[in-house]
């Protein structure tokens, strides 16, 4: 996947502008608080429907702006073409186009573009909660199988119902059999989430120890758990089978709780150097060379289930990396084609090669030609 041209009005310190991208290396350069992550976050919006800095269309709408529009041309590994516009007004809400013809559900658009994102946020992945892991795994997955996207939603939709009568019966408003229909569409589109989550970490362990050999320059061992309270089994009837009885085992614990206590949004992710967890016993350096292995790992294994390169964007990683390891970064990233990168210094990719890298300076949200 190519992004040709993206073009931007009132998002965010971008009044308006156009901007034109390489096959290869794209390096956004500027000082801090110019516009650089403000087009990153525009690439993924066009990819994804959404913002990954903020919950609401409101919050990325230049102030005292009625609109704002993002446009997007891409190209194809078979080398079609496609645009993508999204819309959005406080009046009206968002609206996305694919070649000027307006989607129903956003969902539709959810892994037409592949895209992998590489921010700072992502720390949060190696040291916050499991719901940022979660997060990080739903989105990559959903973006390969539209079967799983609907799978989340049904799920979700489904346990927050569950949780509604898990109230009612502990304040004896009802009887817990009622519970058996919304059991059922729990645990059927449960299994179907943990088995491909469990199928991305097998591919996981057999491709991060690599990434992060080649980044740090250190031969250690990385490994990557899903970490399931429903024991995994190798197909998904016995996964069914298994997380039914669970529920079934934890029905007096949910009903004195009032929540599910019991299924994938209770997962996580374990990420373990030479054994150890990363988490509480790796540096912050050796935390955000794991996360540039891992998101390598999303790359490619986009490419092998989308049979198309996904467009790679990394916002402003460099800061801990010496040029050895910028050099083995960049070297790394090139056979996924696209790769958009901000820095706050060009002097540390100054050493590419022309042909391969194409440089945009932003600054107060333009383009500096």
């Amino acid at each position: 996947m190519y992004l040709k041209q993206i073009e931007l009005n009132h998002f965010r310190n971008i009044s308006g502008e156009k901007l034109d991208f390489g096959r290869q290396i794209n390096i956004i350069h500027g000082r801090n608080g110019q516009g650089k992550t403000s087009l990153l976050e525009a690439v993924f919006f066009l990819a994804i429907t959404k913002s990954f800095r903020a919950k609401s269309e409101k919050i990325v709408l230049q102030h005292e702006k009625e609109y704002l529009q993002i446009t997007g041309l891409f190209e194809t590994d078979m080398k079609d073409e496609f645009s993508i516009r999204v819309y959005y007004s406080g009046a009206e809400g968002k609206h996305v186009f694919l070649n000027q013809n307006k989607i129903d559900k956003f969902s539709q658009l959810i892994g037409k573009i592949p895209v992998t994102l590489l921010s700072l946020e992502d720390l949060e992945l190696a040291y916050g909660v499991p719901a940022n892991r979660r997060k990080f795994i739903d989105i990559l997955l959903s973006q390969v199988s539209p079967i799983y996207l609907q799978a989340l939603q049904v799920y979700k939709k489904t346990l927050s119902h569950r949780n509604r009568l898990l109230t009612l019966i502990s304040e004896n408003k009802e009887n817990s059999s009622i519970l058996f229909p919304w059991d059922e569409q729990l645990v059927k589109n449960g299994a179907y989430i943990i088995r491909l989550r469990q199928q991305f970490t097998d591919f996981a362990n057999t491709k991060i120890a690599g990434y992060y050999q080649r980044i740090s320059l250190r031969d250690e061992e990385i490994t990557v758990q899903y970490k399931s309270n429903v024991p995994l089994e190798p197909e998904a009837d016995d996964i069914e089978k298994i997380f039914r009885q669970t529920l079934f085992d934890n029905y007096d614990a949910d009903i004195q709780r009032q929540n599910t206590l019991i299924g994938p949004h209770r997962d996580d992710l374990i990420f373990y150097k030479e054994g150890f967890p990363l988490k509480a016993y790796g540096s912050q350096g050796e935390n955000k060379t794991l996360l540039i292995a891992l998101k390598l790992v999303e790359s490619e294994y986009l490419k092998e289930q989308t049979s198309e390169n996904p467009i790679l964007l990394m916002d402003d990683i460099f800061g801990e990396l010496d040029n050895e390891r910028i050099n083995n970064l960049i070297g790394c990233v090139i056979p996924f084609g696209q790769t958009i990168i901000t820095t706050t210094s060009r002097e540390k990719i100054n050493g590419l090669a022309d042909e391969t890298v194409r440089f945009l300076e932003i600054e107060q949200g333009k383009q500096v030609k």
